[in-house]
């Protein structure tokens, strides 16, 4: 059984619950530990990410939090962290998510903000080559390497949130694969931890979490590190899909997830 989530937003960011409220959350569906994982500042405007002026208020807050529900669940101090904020001191942040969450071309179209957003910017800015558009996309996601606090690459292929409502991508493209593993590579090679990320099932955007189970299986030929996250935005996301998420790597060949304890990360048998 899975016993740690450390995806989770609260109302820092655009989640909907307060931070005490996913932690008890996590408590009563019995994990063991949470880390709260804020969106960080970023470079250009945009409705969920935590503004600065508010980085140390939520600081303060988990950590009082860590404090006062010790002995009843961990609490973990965490960011997620945008490769475009590349101002931002990691310092003070028990572990941190690196994602991509934008393209940077004009305007940092979001590439998970909605169907009609992604479909607009494949067409606009790509001229209709979607392997183009995924491979600015991998090729982002693949600087997480570069930055040592990041030890979590988050939902890698997010690019493909609404494929299941609308088929924008090629996932089987020779362009599209070589794009997500030279990306995986690069990640692997760095020790970086991917996150079988469920927090699109728990929106209905997929039935399946991320990655893709034919990259699932690519990471596992690489030796890569694998832990589960729920991406929860709400109280009633903390453990979604946990089960079909363990089953799913199970079913790809790993048989260890990566979990933190205390100041490291520890692989732990299924």
């Amino acid at each position: 059984m899975i016993t740690q989530n450390l995806h989770a937003h609260s109302t820092w960011d655009d989640g909907r619950s307060s931070v005490e409220a996913m932690i008890l959350a996590s408590r009563d569906a019995g994990l063991k530990s949470v880390g709260l994982s804020a969106h960080c500042p970023l470079p250009y405007a945009n409705g969920w990410s935590c503004p600065r002026s508010l980085l140390p208020g939520y600081i303060a807050q988990v950590r009082a939090l860590k404090e006062k529900y010790a002995g009843e669940i961990d609490v973990y101090l965490g960011l997620e962290w945008d490769v475009m904020a590349t101002d931002i001191d990691l310092s003070p942040y028990d572990y941190v998510i690196g994602s991509a969450h934008a393209l940077p071309i004009a305007g940092c179209p979001s590439v998970d903000e909605c169907l009609e957003t992604t479909a607009r910017f494949v067409q606009e800015a790509f001229g209709g080559d979607a392997d183009a558009a995924a491979e600015a996309y991998f090729a982002e996601v693949a600087k997480v390497a570069d930055a040592p606090r990041a030890q979590i690459v988050g939902h890698f292929d997010l690019i493909t949130k609404f494929q299941e409502q609308r088929r924008i991508f090629d996932e089987r493209s020779p362009r599209y694969r070589r794009a997500a593993e030279a990306a995986m590579a690069r990640l692997v090679a760095a020790g970086k931890i991917f996150e079988v990320n469920t927090g699109a099932i728990s929106r209905g955007y997929r039935s399946t979490p991320y990655p893709a189970r034919p990259l699932l299986l690519l990471l596992r030929e690489m030796g890569g590190k694998v832990t589960v996250s729920a991406d929860a935005h709400h109280v009633s996301g903390v453990t979604c899909a946990f089960e079909e998420a363990e089953k799913l790597i199970r079913d790809c060949g790993f048989t260890q997830v990566w979990t933190l304890q205390g100041n490291a990360f520890v692989p732990e048998t299924l």
